[in-house]
């Protein structure tokens, strides 16, 4: 599967696993937001993992990389306050960490479409 293919599916399912947790749909094992932000965190980070980190192992202090390496750090950070339960002020929200995941994953997709243009592929 090529780069771009990869990206478009994870935009794909970044979207339908956020209408899944935010309707009252129940597939799987996601049942509600909570449950699908768990869900979208641990697949963004796979996505992460497998699409991106190539790029920030290859060139790490280009900006584009810092900034994706940000995104992980606050998507780990509220996928173990989603998996424990822990109630902050708007990170224990799952709504809020479902929306940063999907946004986040968009996100990463969209800028990671366009990283050969950056001289850093």
């Amino acid at each position: 599967m090529s780069k771009r293919v990869s990206y478009i599916f994870e935009i794909i399912v970044a979207v339908v696993i956020y209408w899944i947790g935010l309707s009252n749909i129940n597939v799987l094992f996601i049942s509600g937001p909570r449950t699908a932000a768990i869900t979208l965190g641990i697949i963004g980070l796979l996505f992460y993992i497998t699409n991106t980190m190539g790029y920030v192992l290859r060139n790490p202090l280009h900006p584009i990389a810092m900034l994706g390496s940000v995104f992980a750090i606050i998507g780990t950070v509220l996928l173990v306050i989603q998996i424990f339960g822990f109630q902050f002020w708007i990170l224990g929200n799952p709504v809020f960490a479902l929306t940063y995941f999907a946004l986040a994953m968009i996100a990463k997709a969209v800028v990671a479409m366009f990283m050969p243009l950056a001289n850093i592929y």
